[in-house]
């Protein structure tokens, strides 16, 4: 598609625009009123500094970047964060959402306002739920304001981690169309939008009409060398953990497996290593022999090189229709009305689904195989012509016969393409104003809707892929065959058809918020006036998924049941700001802010948080704040009420009881399988353990408690000059996670240090099978099992003066903001286990947390232009998770050096500078900015064993490269 076919439909939105016109005069902004409010209060004050600290990104900020979603805008900044949240890096699994998180804590404890209230979030098939930034329309943005301190006490659940607050326009008279365009020095990653708002005074009110299109193209593994490169030299996790190396698969017979450390040709001879459909004598692996009677069957397969062939970035396209309109039908009360609407349609592009003896499905938790023998349509037991031991020289050339063939192998007939259908609704309706001139009050209602179809093309129907195998007979069944899955291109049309599927799952999320509030002063203090806030709020969550019925019959490459489920939660609250102390030697001012909020949900039950705040300003110059307070996060609808699936993990222990185990022969161990009639003779010892996953009902809040404690430093020497430094200290109680399988299976035969109670492991690990004791499916459902405790310093600097100020002539303006993160620690207890997250990467999570996170913007302005340069800083990390005994970020079983067998590429990553630039002019009504993001092209570092990309989609690195882009706007 050219770039003109993909902007005429943009262009085709601006058309409503000559509609407004007529009504509309000369833009105008709206007079901003005495007393504002800010995010972490409900009381409306004129002193915009507060006891809360606040990162504020104004819509000029927004202007002159590349940015077109708010994930864009978000990621630059060190207050915000990734960590555990889906982005548009995240091909693998993200499903085109954006989410945002701030302290590491993860979307799910970050909560997510547009306009003071909450907005209706997305399920993405994840274990959790977040709000969708994709959502939030930019073109619509006033400002966004980042509360980096807890406020449950003020919005109730979700406000662990802080608040990001999106604050549209809310009055606007005129036209504005704009719209940019955007491409990589690569010649990839086009975006393209376009907008228009629209605005309109009439008598006693205004209306306003915003409508947008953006278009984002996907970008491919295969276009940057960075992205499909295994970095050989980097010995990770051995030969076989990666994918790229060499093309070759392997197969075994009498359930050995053997892979070839060095490439095939290290255990053949080279001129032995055929193509799939080749027959190899038997090699040579570490030094021995494969055993007597097993082969290996070379070909694609195990090293298939999936890199090349997957999207780096998701592609995007959005359609948004949003509007805010007031009128006012009396004195002192105003009818308010606004809408938000969003369309998102994104894709992304994933290898084949691979299949085979290593990859577990419910239906076949002991994997694939090619079959020795079949049933045929007639009812008779034949061999399989397909089967490389039935050959006539079978036995001559590997010592076995009529055996099971198994091997790992990605259908080729085409990649998984997954394409995201998304629709938003959020509506909200109310009244607000002014009693006796000196309350403010207002009461409305808010109904928001996301509903979600996912489809993945290309997905296997694995109980119809072990009929064409021969484990399964086919019978009757249309286009079903035995076929040859050695070679390429073997597998007819018709049973291609009948492999494949697909996968379409349905989801909904629904909210309505009924709330009332009114703030005003209650008493004169001899310091200033004690004012208060009262407020309610009534709020319904509901969910559905329905799987598609191939995934909820588990026959497909996961199971998972159709669920729904809801609650309801009514919360009261109240905020009181009292002025202390007031023009005093060294008490400029002091305030006291203190808050509370109840909250009775019909499934958890009650739940009571505070916070109590202090600003102190010392000086005009000098302003010190602290706060302690306490927070929950409720249990989201999604982790309640996910329909249950069944999972095979896999174990380094496995059965305790076995011959072999590590609780052989205990005496808990005999009296467990005397229970059900069996001994230790009788125990298989299995290579995969089966659990069960899923939402849990029973789930408890997560409690917090947070401290904050700063300053604001404004010098009279320097006018312009403010700096500000805030830590905080963080600890979530009770956070829900999942259990792990093994672990709860050691705990309950005596290896306790995993879990606090032996009796509980042993009910969640669940019941022995009868007469033979093998273990039985464990629970390993959401769970109230973990404990997180983070602190950490923020630092920020503005600086504005004028270039004659510095003896300079008299050019213009200079300004200089600063930003600065320091992670100073993030302590995880799950399981059983404490780690230390702070400074390392994890690539199970996709995610990194690094100690320094920085960022300085320097802007010269000079009459009706500027130009701006960006330098960002994303600091270094290292593995925790090795594969050592002493690992990276450990805080037990550690003796010595922490990296030791470790030292290995990809284990460590340094920190990483970005700079942008940009120049924007401005002449009458119409704004020009043009700008280079990345401008020296620089890669994320390379990750050792992470899968998406060798680097970290939720980490804050940069995939794009270079991007060039130019964004215009024209006011009437």
């Amino acid at each position: 598609m050219t770039l003109k076919t993909r902007l005429s439909g943009s262009v085709a939105i601006l058309a409503i625009a000559p509609l407004f016109m007529a009504a509309s005069a000369v833009a105008q902004s709206t007079p901003q009123t005495e007393n504002i409010e800010v995010t972490g209060s409900r009381i409306k004050n004129t002193d915009a500094e507060s006891a809360n600290p606040i990162t504020v990104v104004s819509s000029e900020d927004i202007a002159r970047s590349a940015a077109t979603t708010v994930e864009e805008v978000l990621r630059k900044l060190p207050a915000a964060d990734f960590t555990g949240a889906v982005t548009a890096n995240s091909n693998n699994g993200g499903l085109g959402a954006s989410q945002v998180s701030l302290r590491n804590l993860g979307p799910q404890r970050t909560l997510v306002l547009v306009n003071g209230q909450r907005y209706v979030q997305t399920d993405n098939q994840t274990t959790s739920v977040a709000v969708d930034l994709n959502n939030i329309p930019v073109s619509m943005i006033d400002h966004i304001e980042i509360l980096r301190d807890g406020a449950s006490s003020i919005y109730g659940a979700d406000a662990i981690g802080g608040v990001v607050n999106i604050i549209t326009k809310q009055h606007y008279n005129g036209v504005e169309v704009g719209g940019g365009v955007g491409m990589t020095s690569y010649g990839d990653g086009l975006k393209h939008n376009v907008y228009s708002t629209i605005g309109a005074d009439f008598d006693r009110g205004n209306i306003l009409v915003n409508v947008s299109e953006d278009h984002t193209d996907p970008i491919l593994n295969a276009s940057r060398s960075w992205a499909i490169s295994e970095h050989p030299e980097a010995d990770y996790n051995s030969y076989d953990g990666i994918s790229s190396r060499v093309t070759g698969a392997v197969a075994t017979i009498n359930g050995s497996k053997y892979y070839f450390a060095n490439g095939l040709s290290s255990g053949i001879l080279a001129s032995d290593a055929y193509t799939l459909g080749h027959q190899i004598t038997p090699g040579v692996y570490a030094g021995g022999g494969l055993a007597s009677g097993d082969i290996a069957i070379a070909g694609a397969g195990v090293y298939y090189d999936y890199l090349p062939h997957e999207d780096l970035t998701a592609g995007l396209d959005r359609t948004q229709l949003n509007f805010t309109a007031h009128y006012d039908i009396a004195p002192n009360v105003t009818a308010v009305l606004e809408g938000f609407y969003t369309n998102r349609q994104s894709t992304q592009l994933l290898a084949p689904e691979p299949w085979g003896s290593n990859v577990l499905t419910p239906q076949f938790p002991s994997g694939l195989y090619v079959a020795a023998n079949y049933i045929d349509s007639s009812g008779n037991l034949v061999a399989n012509p397909y089967n490389p031991t039935n050959q006539a020289n079978a036995a001559a050339l590997y010592g076995a016969t009529n055996q099971n063939v198994y091997i790992y192998s990605r259908l080729l007939s085409g990649n998984r393409y997954y394409s995201d259908d998304i629709d938003t609704y959020r509506l909200r309706a109310g009244l607000e104003g002014t009693l006796l001139g000196k309350y403010d009050w207002q009461a409305g209602y808010i109904y928001g809707k996301s509903a979600a179809t996912y489809r993945v093309s290309n997905e296997v129907n694995f109980y119809h892929l072990s009929q064409e195998l021969g484990i399964n007979p086919c019978g009757t069944e249309q286009g079903c065959s035995i076929g040859n899955f050695f070679g390429t291109n073997t597998l007819t049309q018709s049973q291609l058809n009948y492999l494949y599927y697909t996968n379409t799952d349905t989801s909904q999320i629904t909210q309505q918020i009924a709330y009332g509030n009114i703030a005003g002063p209650v008493y004169q203090l001899p310091a200033g006036p004690l004012t208060m806030a009262l407020g309610f709020e009534y709020r319904t969550d509901d969910m559905f998924d329905h799987p598609d019925s191939i995934t909820a019959s588990g026959d497909g490459a996961v199971y998972s049941e159709p669920t729904q489920g809801g609650y309801a939660t009514a919360s009261g609250y109240a905020e009181l700001n009292a002025p202390l102390l007031s023009n005093l030697p060294f008490v400029k001012m002091l305030t006291a802010d203190l808050s509370t909020r109840y909250d009775y949900n019909t499934v958890y039950g009650r739940a009571l948080t505070y916070k109590a705040g202090l600003d102190y300003a010392v000086t005009d110059e000098l302003r010190l704040r602290g706060s302690q307070s306490t927070g929950f996060r409720a249990p989201q609808v999604k982790e309640l009420y996910a329909g249950k699936s069944q999972t095979n993990p896999s174990g380094t222990a496995l059965d305790p009881c076995a011959s072999g185990g590590q609780f052989y022969g205990s005496a808990t161990c005999v009296a467990s399988l005397a229970a059900v009639g069996a001994t230790s003779s009788t125990v298989t010892q299995v290579n995969q353990l089966t659990a069960e996953i899923g939402g849990n009902t029973n789930l408890k809040p997560e409690t917090s408690q947070e401290w904050t404690m700063g300053g604001v430093y404004q010098p009279k020497w320097a006018p312009g000059l403010s700096v500000t430094v805030d830590y905080y200290d963080v600890l979530v109680r009770n956070e829900i996670s999942q259990y792990d399988a093994e672990s709860l299976l050691l705990a309950c035969y005596g290896n306790v240090k995993y879990l606090v109670s032996q009796a509980q492991a042993c009910k969640l690990a669940g019941s022995r099978a009868v007469g033979t004791g093998d273990v039985g499916i464990i629970d390993t459902l959401n769970a109230n099992i973990g404990d997180e405790s983070t602190n950490g310093i923020d630092i920020a600097m503005n600086y504005q003066i004028a270039t004659e100020k510095l003896g300079l002539p008299a050019w213009g303006m200079l300004s200089f903001n600063g930003q600065a993160s320091y992670l100073l620690s993030d302590t995880v207890t799950s399981n059983g286990t404490t780690i230390q997250q702070a400074g390392t990467f994890n690539t199970s999570t996709d995610s990194a947390e690094p100690r320094w996170k920085a960022l300085l913007n320097v802007t010269f302005a000079r009459e009706g232009w500027s130009f701006g340069w960006t330098a960002r800083y994303y600091g270094g990390a290292h593995n925790y998770d090795g594969t050592s005994a002493c690992e990276y970020g450990t805080l037990s079983n550690c003796t010595g050096s922490t990296k030791g067998a470790e030292d290995y590429e990809g284990n460590e990553v340094a920190g990483v500078f970005y700079h942008d630039i940009n120049v924007t002019y401005k002449f009458k009504n119409v704004n020009l900015s043009v700008g280079v993001d990345n401008l020296f092209d620089k890669d994320p570092p390379y990750v050792g064993g992470a899968l998406n990309a060798n680097s970290l989609g939720s980490a804050g690195y940069d995939y794009t490269g270079r991007f060039v882009y130019l964004k215009t706007s024209v006011k009437f």
